[in-house]
């Protein structure tokens, strides 16, 4: 037996549980007992009543059929009335013998013995008597009278068939207040054994609590103070718990080594606090770590030498960090412009510096706060060879162009015969002259185009029109060649009345640029939406397609200059969505891409609305 006054926790646990399950046993034990009980009432009394009062029904309907055999017969159809009877007949005796099975009291005996009698008894008086006085013409009153006395007969054997069903309807009703008898009556024993099991649960829990409670909070105690770093804390030992006597011993063990580790980490924490500062100063790139209201908590000695304050006293810097460090709260992945990452700092003698920066979240110790560590790399000699490339590359195109038209020219005129007959093989090689002509003069255009865009910034015409009109252009020109490719194309336009500030066939270029891409790489039987929409004072266009998408890989450099995003489509040096990105930050915008391999893209233009 169980000692209650035992010291192992283990032991009082296990007679707590004992008690409850033994409530539970012996509830669950009476709740089986009276189910039994009910379900045996049940087939005794209700299933046995229920097949007297089918037998009752289906003899009812057997003494119709009897009627309307008779007045078949009174109707000179003998032969289809005596057959009718005599199958209604046999129905009859056989529900009258399964009534006789399942009676349960002398009053339906006695009713089916009367019932069986006068059954017969109109037999024997009409039904062999019926042929005969039928065709008595002279009798013809005399059958009419017998009619309404057999049918009488008929009817009232069929009124003790109903009486039966009456006595069967009352004993049901009976059997019905029994079984909600049985019911209430298990319920309430129910109800008061689990009552009583919460009654001696609460009693028991409450004082089996304070056994477990009271050397648990002591035990609690004692752990506060060691978290709070006195590693001098002893805990007592409990008398009445031998688990959490062990318990405590261990927890003493743990203290005494917390107290000599302390010593030891408190120097190596201040060690490793040192190499990282060293390591941070020592570096030439700049660093510089802020708050969330941008107060300087860490910078190192090449920030201060190459940057200084001063980065964050130029409020469209400050502008720049700060989408960064939304950006990384936001878990924000969309991808729009690599010049996103770039800030450009002017020095004394005029020449620019550039830098791309690299931002991280990092949480300060002990505080709900968070700081934002940047990293400033010089990449100015990069940006000086970007331009140096961008001006080598429009000379050469520049130059390109003039023996690019007198090119074109020759082969027109050579296409056209004017220079004379030319036979159909060297018609053929004009043609796939013109044909790299035509594509080399593209690119020629495009890369015209860029450094057009990125020379001229600040020094495009602006004016005032309505974006209505770019969904309108957009869903003339295209609608055709999608129909052409089988691909459904929708431009959605709410933006009625609505102003942009902008040069409108530059903003022509750019969503041109996009949709061709859409359909360029959007299968035969694709989709493409281009949804003209405002949001926070802002212009929004949305191009989004079912095409081939993009890898995130691609989707990384989608917008930098002679990117191809699918190497098998000839004929271009990827820079239309550069172009386009080039428009749309002259216009004070914003572009982004978002896409998923195989699913389709969507490009997003979001422009200030005039």
């Amino acid at each position: 037996m169980i000692n209650f006054y035992t010291t192992t926790l283990r032991s009082k646990i296990l007679l707590g549980f004992t008690v409850i399950l033994l409530i539970m046993f012996f509830a669950t034990l009476w709740s089986i007992y009276n189910f039994y009980r009910f379900n045996e009432y049940i087939k005794q009394s209700m299933q046995d009543n229920y097949a007297v009062i089918i037998a009752a029904d289906n003899m009812s309907k057997a003494l119709d059929e009897q009627v309307a055999s008779v007045i078949i017969m009174f109707n000179q159809d003998f032969e289809k009335g005596d057959s009718l009877f005599n199958k209604s007949e046999v129905d009859f005796f056989y529900w009258h013998q399964k009534a006789r099975e399942s009676v349960q009291v002398d009053l339906e005996k006695k009713l089916l013995d009367t019932i069986m009698a006068n059954h017969k008894k109109f037999k024997d008086e009409n039904i062999s008597k019926l042929d005969y006085q039928i065709y008595l013409k002279w009798k013809a009153q005399e059958v009419k009278l017998d009619l309404g006395k057999i049918i009488i007969q008929l009817l009232n054997i069929k009124q003790d068939c109903n009486k039966i069903l009456e006595i069967n309807h009352s004993l049901l009703n009976q059997a019905v207040q029994d079984v909600k008898k049985i019911t209430q009556t298990a319920a309430l024993t129910i109800f008061f054994i689990l009552l009583g099991a919460i009654l001696i649960a609460s009693i028991f829990s409450s004082k089996f609590s304070d056994y477990i409670v009271r050397p648990i909070t002591k035990l609690k105690e004692s752990v506060r103070h060691i978290a709070e770093g006195n590693f001098s804390e002893r805990i007592e030992l409990d008398d009445n718990s031998d688990e959490i006597n062990s318990l405590t011993d261990e927890f003493n063990k743990m203290s005494e080594k917390l107290e000599q580790y302390e010593k030891l980490n408190l120097n190596k924490i201040f060690y490793e606090k040192k190499k990282s500062e060293i390591v941070i100063e020592s570096m030439d790139e700049p660093v510089l770590m802020v708050d969330e209201n941008f107060k300087i908590l860490l910078a190192n000695k090449a920030f201060n030498q190459v940057i200084g304050e001063k980065v964050l006293k130029n409020s469209e810097i400050k502008k720049i960090l700060k989408q960064h460090r939304t950006k990384i709260k936001s878990g924000d992945k969309s991808i729009s412009s690599i010049k996103d990452k770039i800030i450009n700092l002017k020095e004394e003698n005029g020449s620019q510096k550039y830098f791309n920066v690299i931002a991280s979240q990092i949480e300060i110790p002990d505080s709900e706060k968070e700081a934002t560590l940047f990293v400033f790399n010089d990449i100015t000699k990069y940006q000086e060879l970007d331009k140096m490339k961008s001006e080598f590359i429009a000379k050469v195109s520049h130059e390109l162009k003039t023996p690019l038209t007198s090119m074109g020219m020759a082969l027109g005129l050579l296409e056209d015969d004017v220079v004379g007959k030319v036979n159909e093989k060297q018609k053929d090689l004009i043609i796939s002259m013109k044909e790299d002509y035509d594509r080399l003069n593209k690119l020629v255009y495009e890369i015209l185009e860029l450094t057009k865009l990125e020379a001229n910034i600040g020094k495009i015409k602006f004016e005032k029109f309505e974006a209505q009109k770019l969904a309108d252009y957009i869903s003339k020109k295209f609608t055709i060649l999608a129909k052409e490719k089988n691909i459904n194309l929708k431009v959605i336009d709410n933006v009625k009345n609505v102003m942009i500030n902008g040069n409108y066939n530059n903003m022509i270029s750019a969503v041109e640029n996009l949709v061709s891409n859409s359909l360029r790489f959007t299968p035969n039987g694709g989709n493409i939406k281009v949804d003209f929409k405002v949001e926070e004072n802002c212009l929004l266009i949305e191009i989004s397609d079912t095409g081939i998408g993009i890898s995130p890989d691609n989707l990384k450099k989608v917008f930098d200059k002679f990117i191809q995003i699918d190497d098998s489509a000839p004929g271009s040096l990827g820079l239309g969505l550069s172009i386009a990105k080039e428009i749309i930050e002259i216009h004070n915008g914003e572009i982004k891409a978002f896409s998923e391999l195989g699913k389709g893209s969507t490009f997003q233009i979001k422009l200030p609305v005039a």
